[in-house]
C-alpha cells in the first residue's frame, strides 16, 4: 500500500503542474482572442486539414495493440511476482498501440508530402497549358 501512495504522490507531483499550466495557457489564449474580437479585429480561422487516412490510423493502432498483447503474454511468465504483475500485458498493449500511432504519423506525413508535390506539379502543368493558349 505504501508503494501505491508513493506512486500516486509522484504522479501527482508531475501531472498537477502540467495540468495547471495547460489550463492557464488555454484561458490566456481565450482572453486574448476575446479582447481582439472586442477591438473589432477579424480573426482568421486556422486552416485544418482533414484526416485523410482514418482507416490506416485505426488499422495500425489495432495491429499495435494486438502485437502488444502477444508480446505481453510471452513476457508475463518471466516477470517476478509482485504487486504490479497484472500490469504487464496492458503496459505492452499501450506501448505498442502508441508505436502504431507513431508509425501512422510518419506514414501519413510522407503521403501528404507526396500529395503536395503532385499537386504542385499539376498546378505547374496547368499554368503552362494556360500560357500556351
Amino acid at each position: 500500500m505504501d508503494e501505491l501512495i508513493g506512486l500516486v504522490a509522484v504522479i501527482g507531483i508531475f501531472i498537477f503542474p502540467v495540468a495547471a499550466l495547460g489550463t492557464g495557457w488555454v484561458i490566456l489564449l481565450h482572453e486574448e482572442r476575446i479582447k481582439m474580437i472586442d477591438k473589432g479585429v477579424i480573426l482568421a480561422e486556422p486552416e485544418r486539414s482533414p484526416n485523410r487516412y482514418p482507416a490506416l490510423r485505426n488499422g495500425l493502432f489495432m495491429v499495435g495493440l494486438a502485437i502488444g498483447l502477444i508480446v505481453g503474454m510471452f513476457v508475463e511468465p518471466s516477470v517476478p511476482e509482485n504487486d504490479f504483475e497484472f500490469m504487464v500485458i496492458p503496459t505492452f498493449a499501450v506501448l505498442f498501440g502508441g508505436l502504431g500511432f507513431i508509425v501512422y504519423f510518419a506514414l501519413s506525413r510522407k503521403l501528404q508530402m507526396k500529395e503536395r508535390l503532385e499537386d504542385k506539379k499539376m498546378n505547374a502543368d496547368t499554368e503552362r497549358r494556360i500560357e500556351q493558349l
